[in-house]
């Protein structure tokens, strides 16, 4: 394959982006390299470094909670660092609150985020982001995702839209599989692939407290299989927003036609 007809998906894209974040020149962002830069969220990522920051507010409400966002599901970059950007794609998260500041959680992996709030109690931004953008309204943000080349940020074209979803446990299921994910966490049997078993203990071990409630949230691709001539399945994955006494999280599940489990994760 010539070498400016390869593709990543969009972790790669925030790999580069945290390898660029150890350099001191990467943390000197310009306010002008993208549109909005006020806000960093980076939503699909392995861990980065923390610091202490505040429990901060934003009108009046905090990001915690499950929120649908837009991302691209792929980039290509030529040899002349040329940079396009794959179709915008809708993925579910989690966004969370701890010692170290705001952690969203995705189905790609989780990323400790920390920020810091300006003084409009709007915008701020968080560290190693490869994704910037502003907070719109309490349970809206839009921005861009962006990688460095060649010493210059190089952003997606189409606007980016996060919006933040109030978990209902009487809506409709229409995946079909709250009673699946209520089986898995409650230690039934469930029929799955092997490689799933990491993510099975890791959803029973979660310590949140007594299950409480289940709430579709709705579907999305399988992150890693999006691609310039193989787009991925968009309604892959199912969503499911689960609370507990103690806490809540975010749950995926995938059932192949013979009813075993191929995908499942919760976080």
């Amino acid at each position: 394959m010539p070498w400016e007809l390869r593709w990543r998906p969009l972790a790669y894209a925030v790999h580069l982006a945290r390898e660029q974040a150890r350099s001191p020149a990467w943390h000197l962002i310009r306010r002008d390299d993208v549109k909005r830069l006020t806000l960093a969220l980076l939503l699909f990522a392995t861990s980065t470094s923390a610091q202490d920051v505040e429990h901060v507010t934003v009108y009046g409400v905090n990001l915690s909670g499950f929120w649908q966002t837009e991302s691209p599901g792929w980039f290509r970059m030529s040899m002349f660092g040329n940079v396009t950007w794959g179709p915008l794609r809708q993925v579910w998260c989690r966004i969370g609150y701890s010692v170290t500041g705001y952690v969203s959680h995705c189905y790609r992996g989780d990323a400790s985020v920390v920020g810091q709030l300006e003084q409009d109690a709007r915008h701020f931004q968080l560290a190693g982001g490869a994704f910037v953008g502003e907070v719109t309204s309490a349970t809206t943000y839009e921005g861009h995702h962006a990688i460095k080349v060649l010493g210059v940020s190089v952003a997606t074209k189409d606007l980016e839209h996060g919006r933040k979803e109030t978990p209902m446990p009487d809506a409709a299921d229409n995946a079909g599989k709250r009673e699946v994910v209520r089986g898995v966490l409650g230690g039934q049997a469930v029929a799955h692939d092997a490689s799933l078993e990491a993510d099975i203990a890791g959803a029973r071990s979660l310590k949140l407290g007594k299950l409480q409630s289940i709430s579709f949230l709705g579907r999305q691709m399988m992150p890693g299989k999006d691609g310039p001539d193989t787009p991925a399945d968009q309604n892959y994955l199912a969503a499911y927003a689960v609370q507990f006494s103690d806490g809540e999280a975010i749950c995926w599940v995938h059932q192949d036609e013979n009813g075993k489990l191929a995908a499942f994760r919760c976080v």
